[in-house]
């Protein structure tokens, strides 16, 4: 069982895709939602391990094609370029590292974003995000 792990709350606007499952709490039941979806829960999902995958990266990309976006990157960028530089400059554990090099471009790509690595993949909604799902 997962013992311990940090839980950071953030207020954001996301836009709920098809297929998405709403568990209201005013139902007999919800004892049984909470203590499966809210994380800290001693039986939750994420202790008991189902839902792992949201603490794993799932994707890297290979040495070559990231080395070809880093070019690209610090060609169209020299803010980019400038930060790159600098690091390299102030931190020769990186400097002599390429794969954190790599990496370096690789999470300010927009494949990195997409990850969402250590996101919990269940929402809490107000009162007026909830009724806004609900059908008149």
């Amino acid at each position: 069982m997962l013992r311990d792990f940090a839980i950071a709350a953030k207020r954001e606007k996301v836009d709920l895709p098809p297929g998405t499952v709403i568990v209201p709490i005013d139902q007999p039941a919800a004892n049984v939602a909470a203590n499966l979806l809210e994380p800290r829960a001693p039986d939750s999902l994420v202790r008991w391990g189902f839902l792992d995958a949201i603490f794993e990266q799932k994707e890297s990309p290979d040495a070559r094609v990231a080395e070809k976006l880093a070019r690209e990157m610090l060609a169209k960028d020299p803010a980019l370029k400038a930060e790159f530089e600098a690091k390299v400059a102030g931190d020769p554990a990186f400097a002599k590292d390429p794969a954190a090099r790599l990496a370096f471009f690789y999470e300010r790509s927009p494949w990195y974003a997409t990850q969402k690595v250590g996101v919990y993949p269940v929402l809490r909604l107000d009162a007026s995000a909830l009724a806004k799902t609900r059908k008149p």
